[in-house]
């Protein structure tokens, strides 16, 4: 179904599922990541925010070769003129858009967000899958944070390439709040390989704001408005959020401590109680008193990481969380070997947990015998 209403500066929305369009009701300049028409521009009358999927997953094939032609070949299906439309493509189902109003005064800012991360987030400096030669590009993974910002003021060009910074700032600023990893390395994530973002305001009024960085209400504005949308958009996209992020195996996934990493130490040491092992560890990974361990585990191996601590400081922490794991349960701590590496780290949680769970399993048979 498609909605339509007047946005706060005049312009005109129009979205459903598959698109979202702004049709500018004055001039507008932008500055925008987009192949088509991106760059600093003064000449624009729409921009838009594009799912290229629909319902089931399935993806429509890029239209031309690269995303340029496909960008221009979307504008001309939407109604639009390619030579004055901006865009960004998603794989994300418009439906669940995120608009947020912020305001002070006379001056407003309103963000459009569309968000997933769980199959396409990274940090920047991670190693890239992608290339590009003589304008030929494979197809991104699935999963994309597209912003578009509205500013309904004048903005100089600076102030205009500080709001994209700004709102950069505050994506990254609610993927670390959440500890979405990257999906290429043990780092938390600074966004998604394939995010976007348009940035638009007024192209006249006298004199123009030239700051919009965190000193100035503008970009407080800004910033709000990112992080009042974006974890709602992740949210209605894919069920992520800091519920579905308060689980052990959640907190401990980036640097290998896994399910399938535990089960199989428990089935090579008992092979019998595979699912019996499997069944508790879904209840174990939600304890309140492990995720908060484990929690503080992760802090301590990205303080290692980062070059913070040194890990022989980090490891008698370490030692001290995973006895008090153990001592929750009434367990005796198994002897671990010497943590003198971030492998020795992993592989002390990998046994305590499946420690844990084989004593589980014993304790439940002596209670609950067949």
């Amino acid at each position: 179904m498609e909605h339509r209403c007047t946005l706060p500066n005049g312009d005109i929305l129009t979205c459903s599922a598959k698109s979202a369009v702004i049709r500018f009701s004055a001039p507008r300049k932008t500055l925008a990541t987009s192949a088509n028409c991106g760059g600093l521009r003064r000449d624009l009358t729409a921009v838009f925010n594009h799912c290229d999927c629909g319902e089931a997953g399935v993806c429509e094939p890029m239209q031309g070769d690269n995303l340029e032609e496909h960008q221009i070949f979307t504008a001309k299906r939407l109604g639009l003129d390619p030579l004055r439309t901006a865009g960004l493509h998603t794989a994300v189902n418009l439906d669940n858009l995120v608009l947020r109003e912020e305001r002070f005064e006379e001056l407003c800012v309103t963000a459009l967000v569309s968000g997933g991360a769980d199959n396409n987030a990274c940090c920047a400096g991670d190693p890239a899958p992608l290339h590009e030669r003589a304008g030929q590009i494979c197809a991104a993974p699935r999963g994309t944070i597209n912003i578009i910002l509205l500013i309904n003021q004048s903005l100089s060009d600076g102030a205009l390439a500080e709001a994209v910074m700004t709102a950069t700032e505050a994506k990254t600023a609610v993927l670390r709040d959440l500890m979405q990893e990257s999906c290429c390395t043990g780092r938390l994530a600074t966004g998604t390989g394939t995010d976007g973002i348009i940035a638009v305001c007024n192209a006249d009024g006298e004199p123009p704001l030239r700051n919009a960085g965190k000193h100035f209400k503008l970009g407080e504005l800004i910033g709000r408005a990112v992080r009042g949308a974006l974890p709602e958009a992740l949210f209605r996209q894919t069920g992520f959020s800091a519920a579905s992020q308060h689980s052990t195996l959640r907190r401990l996934k980036r640097y290998g401590v896994t399910s399938a990493a535990i089960l199989a130490e428990c089935s090579a040491r008992a092979p019998e109680q595979a699912e019996a092992c499997r069944a508790g560890l879904l209840r174990m990974e939600k304890d309140g008193f492990v995720v908060t361990a484990s929690s503080l585990c992760a802090h301590l191996l990205d303080q290692v990481e980062s070059g913070m601590l040194p890990l022989g400081e980090a490891a008698v922490w370490l030692r001290q969380i995973l006895d008090n794991i153990a001592l929750h349960f009434s367990f005796a701590p198994p002897d671990y070997a010497p943590i003198a590496s971030q492998e020795d780290a992993l592989s002390a949680i990998i046994t305590l947990f499946s420690a844990l769970l084989l004593r589980h399993t014993e304790i439940a048979a002596e209670y609950y015998p067949n």
